[in-house]
C-alpha cells in the first residue's frame, strides 16, 4: 500500500512532460520507478504529482553511434541494454552490470535513466558510467544540460536534491581499438544488490603497455569511488599477472584513505556483509576486473 495521495499523468511527448513539470512544482518523474515506488510505500518519498515517462517512445532505444558517442535512450530498459549485441561486444562492462540488476521483472521495467534510482548509490550502473566516462544528457524546467557521471553522483549526495530532470540519453564514448572493459560483482543472493562491485576501463598501447585506466568500486563505500591509487599503479606498466595483482592489492588501502579524506564518504557495513568482508572482496574483484579488461583490450587491439 502507498500511504500518500498523488495525481498522475502519462504524457506521450517530451514537451508535454516538461509542461507538466513546469505546472506542478513538486512533481516527480516516474522513469521505471521501482526505487521511487518502494520509497513511497515506506514513507520516504511523498510526491503530490507523478509524471510517468513510459509512453514517450522517443526516449527509448539504442541508436547508431554519432561523433564518437553511443547514445542510450533514458527510457531504455536494463534488459534491452543487456541483450543488445553492440553493447555486449563493445561495452561488456555495461552489459555485465545491468544483467545482474534485480530479477527479470525489474530488468524489463527498470530504465537506465531513472535518476531516483541513482540516489541509492548501491548502483552498478553509476560505477560503470563513471569508469566508462559516460555523460547524462538531461532536460528539465531550467532547460538542457549535460552532466558527467561524477557530477551526477555529487548531486545524488545532496540529501535535499529532488530529481526533476528527464534523462534524454546516457552517452558512452565509442570504444576504440585497444580498449577493454569489465564489471565484476559479489551480489546478495536475495536482493541482487552489489555487496561489492568493480568496474574497469583500460586502454592498451601498441607496445602492450596500459596507457590509461579507470577503476571504480561500488558497494564498499557510501558512493561509487574511483580507485586512483590502483589506476596509477597499473598505468604505464605492462599488465602482467603479477603487476595486476600488485595494483589490485592497493584497492582496500585506497578506499580507506579516501574515507579519511572525505567527510561525505563512509565505509558500508550491514546485515548483508561487514566492512571487513567488503574490503577484502574489493581486492579480489579489482584483480578479476582488471584481468578481464586487460584480456579484452588485447583482443580489441
Amino acid at each position: 500500500m502507498i500511504p500518500v495521495q498523488f495525481d498522475y499523468a502519462a504524457p506521450s511527448s517530451l514537451d508535454a512532460a516538461i509542461d507538466l513539470l513546469k505546472t506542478h512544482e513538486k512533481a516527480q518523474i516516474l522513469a521505471g520507478g521501482h526505487t521511487l515506488i518502494a520509497a513511497m510505500k515506506q514513507g520516504q518519498a511523498s510526491p503530490s504529482f507523478l509524471v510517468d515517462l513510459g509512453k514517450i517512445t522517443a526516449l527509448q532505444g539504442i541508436t547508431t553511434p554519432e561523433s564518437g558517442i553511443l547514445p542510450v535512450g533514458g527510457m531504455t530498459t536494463y534488459d534491452q541494454v543487456a541483450r543488445d549485441p553492440a553493447i555486449r561486444e563493445h561495452y561488456p562492462a555495461l552489459a555485465e552490470a545491468v544483467q545482474g540488476i534485480g530479477d527479470p521483472q525489474i530488468r524489463n521495467w527498470g530504465r537506465v535513466g531513472d535518476l531516483f534510482a541513482y540516489q541509492g548509490l548501491a548502483c552498478d550502473l553509476a560505477a560503470v558510467a563513471l569508469a566508462l566516462g559516460a555523460s547524462f544528457k538531461t532536460v528539465g524546467v531550467g532547460g538542457n544540460r549535460t552532466l558527467t557521471a561524477s557530477e551526477l553522483i555529487d548531486l545524488c549526495l545532496q540529501t535535499q536534491w529532488q530529481p526533476q530532470e528527464i534523462v534524454i540519453s546516457l552517452d558512452f564514448p565509442v570504444a576504440t581499438a585497444g580498449v577493454g572493459t569489465a564489471y565484476q560483482a559479489l551480489r546478495h543472493p536475495a536482493s541482487n544488490y552489489a555487496i561489492c562491485g568493480v568496474a574497469v576501463w583500460v586502454e592498451r598501447s601498441t607496445d602492450n603497455v596500459v596507457s590509461q585506466c579507470r577503476v571504480v568500486e561500488v558497494g564498499v563505500t557510501s558512493s561509487p569511488l574511483r580507485l586512483e591509487a590502483v589506476e596509477a599503479a597499473i598505468t604505464g606498466k605492462t599488465p602482467s599477472a603479477e603487476k595486476i595483482a600488485d595494483s589490485a592489492a592497493l584497492a582496500m588501502e585506497n578506499a580507506i584513505q579516501a574515507i579519511n579524506e572525505k567527510e561525505s564518504l563512509t565505509l558500508l557495513s550491514d546485515l548483508y556483509a561487514s566492512s571487513e568482508y567488503r574490503t577484502q572482496m574489493l581486492k579480489v574483484l579489482t584483480k578479476r576486473s582488471l584481468t578481464l579488461a586487460v584480456e579484452r583490450a588485447k583482443l580489441a587491439a
